[in-house]
């Protein structure tokens, strides 16, 4: 399966410690089946961070599924509300815990937009109720993220054949090129 992730830099190697903490699925490689929306996270982190917005291209192979992951369906409910909420969270007992707060070496499903943090903030701290949160979180349509958190996890991607485009001079490269 071909997948994309967004950035600011080329990556040769997946590095699992160079992830975002208190991400909707913890800390992970997280990849998209869509490269517009690779492009959409590779320009929000280059402006947030600097650099070059890159969109990479991995294989990622079937045989991941064999691992314990959990894949969520493609609608927002109650479970993935939850689950996100929990990985947000900043004040959990078990703050100090290393990320990800769970035991899934991969998990999948529905992106929301970056109206997300708003609405599990208010959420967690009680300001709207579990229904009002999911009408709230904007979930891209057809779309789905899927995070890899373990080695056995990561080494299920064909990191010897990546390839990538970046945006240069308000265009994105027409042909892939390889790490």
């Amino acid at each position: 399966m071909i997948l994309f992730h967004g950035t600011n830099q080329i990556i040769g190697k997946i590095d699992l410690n160079k992830g975002r903490a208190r991400t909707d699925f913890g800390l992970g490689f997280y990849l998209s089946g869509k490269f517009g929306t690779a492009q959409e996270w590779a320009i929000s982190k280059t402006l947030l961070l600097g650099g070059t917005p890159t969109v990479l291209q991995y294989e990622l192979s079937d045989n991941y599924k064999g691992l314990q992951g959990y894949r969520f369906s493609e609608a927002p409910s109650d479970e993935w509300l939850d689950f996100v909420a929990f990985n947000r969270r900043l004040s959990l007992p078990d703050n100090g815990k290393r990320e990800p707060r769970h035991g899934y070496n991969w998990v999948s499903g529905p992106i929301a937009d970056d109206s997300m943090n708003t609405v599990v903030k208010e959420y967690i701290i009680g300001n709207i109720s579990k229904d009002e949160a999911i009408l709230r979180a904007r979930i891209l349509p057809r779309t789905f993220q899927i995070s890899l958190h373990t080695a056995d996890a990561i080494s299920f991607v064909d990191d010897n054949n990546v390839s990538y485009k970046q945006l240069k001079n308000g265009r994105w490269t027409k042909n892939w090129s390889k790490c």
